[in-house]
Order: structure tokens, then sequence, then C-alpha cells
């Protein structure tokens, strides 16, 4: 089994295809599966590493505190990787941009697709959805929670298959006591040090402020090429080619010699 000792847990890594390597960091609605296109046609062009996160998927942890960008590094580490190209979706979007800014010398590129960024909130959700959302995981109604997330990151609508993703998240398999992230340093005042090739990914049909989250990313950070999709949140599933094709092309121009 693909399962890699990082930092306390066993992380489930995938890897495809040789050449510059290329780490792919899932978003909150599913685990790797996410990026599952992106790293099938990439493997012809490069070495493509996805993981399922800490508390995501079939990975598997106890209750002990962790650090996000540790765990992104930890994985690079435990397969040998000196410098690998971080691609990341939502939440992995803002991982990039820290693991980036905590690592510069790991890097070679990011890929910013429908991405956050670390201390600048976002939250679509009214308080009558949080309130609503917070009650059916605690009551363990997880339709009601997942027909929720979808209303604002799915609104072009959700299939079987998203549908099997969003139960590999942490409301779905729950979290084990003592369980802890770690604070993740701001990066909002420091995205004019990144200094490496960056494309931004932002769907036209995401919730206006995590859209503008992007437009910042892509304004404040020297060099960074703006891409706008007609899709929402599962722009990786609904616009695979075009996103993989987008990816060949930046990556291709940015990868080391």
């Amino acid at each position: 089994m693909p399962l890699v000792d990082v930092n306390g847990a066993r992380l489930w890594v995938e890897e495809e295809g040789s050449g510059p390597a290329v780490l792919f960091l899932h978003g909150g609605l599913g685990d790797l599966r996410l990026f599952e296109p992106q790293m099938r046609s990439l493997a012809g062009s490069f070495h493509c590493i996805g993981f399922d996160r800490r508390l995501w998927g079939r990975s598997e942890t106890g209750g002990v505190e962790f650090s996000w960008i540790d765990d992104a590094i930890g994985v690079l580490d435990a397969l040998g990787v000196e410098q690998a190209a971080l691609v990341g979706l939502s939440f992995g979007g803002g991982l990039a941009i820290d693991a980036a800014l905590a690592h510069p010398e790991r890097v070679w590129a990011i890929a910013h697709v429908a991405g956050g960024v670390t201390g600048i909130p976002v939250d679509p959700y009214t308080p009558e959805q949080d309130a609503a959302f917070e009650r059916a995981v605690e009551t363990g109604d997880f339709e009601t929670a997942m027909r929720i997330d979808f209303d604002v990151w799915a609104p072009l609508g959700a299939d079987d298959a998203m549908r099997e993703l969003w139960h590999a998240t942490p409301e779905a398999l729950g979290v084990p006591d003592g369980v802890k992230p770690l604070p993740r340093p701001d990066a909002h005042e420091r995205l004019e040090e990144i200094g490496v090739p960056t494309l931004v990914v932002v769907p036209s049909h995401d919730p206006p402020e995590q859209r503008e989250v992007g437009a910042a990313v892509a304004r404040r950070v020297p060099g960074a090429q703006l891409v706008e999709l007609d899709s929402d949140h599962y722009l990786t599933l609904r616009h695979a080619d075009q996103i993989n094709e987008l990816l060949l092309e930046f990556l291709t121009a940015a990868a080391p010699e």
C-alpha cells in the first residue's frame, strides 16, 4: 500500500511519470482524486506526486499536533525529491504559497487554482448555512452538510464522483481526538516575495470573495499569469482537459533544465 510515514502520520501517496517533480495539493472537498485527471495527463512529462492530506481520504493519523507545511515538504523528503512545482487547489493553493515562502529552495513553480491565501479570510456561507452545516455534521446528517457545501462550491451541479469525494473529507470521516493543525504564518503580506513562476486560475462561478483572493495573488506576485475559466470550484474535474493543457504549457515553460 502506498502509505508513507511523514511527521507521525501515514500519508497515502501516489506517483506517476518521470521528469521534473510536481506535487499536487488537493482542496477541502475531497482527496487527491480531485487532481487525478491532471496527474494522469502530465505523467508523460513530469514526475507527478499526489497525497491525501492528513485527515482526508486514505491517510492515517493519531491525535497529534502537526503542520500542513511540514507534511507537504515531508512527502518530498520521504520520496527523495529535492525540488518540485506545487499545484494547489483551493486550500491547497494557499498551502502551495505557504510552503513556497517557508521553503523557497524546494519550489520551482506554483499553480494556484481557485486557491486561498493564509491571512485573507473567506467565508461565503451565510450565518444560516453555517449553523445548519454544523448541526448536520454533529448529528451525522451528511447529506444535508454535503448539499450546503455544494450550494456554495458547486453551483453548476454535483455528480456521483463529487459526492464520493465529499465523503473523503474530515466532516464525513471524523477527526481523531487530540489532532491539532498548527497555525500557518500569514502569507498575504508576503506575496511580493514569491520569486518563482506562478500561474493563477480563477473560476468565474466561485464566490466573489474567493475570486478576489485569486485576483490579488495575480496582481501581487511578480510576473504571475492569470487565467479565468467558466467553471465553479470543481474545475479540475469539470474542465480537466483545459486545466491539463494550461498546466502542461505553464510547467513546461517553467521547468528547470
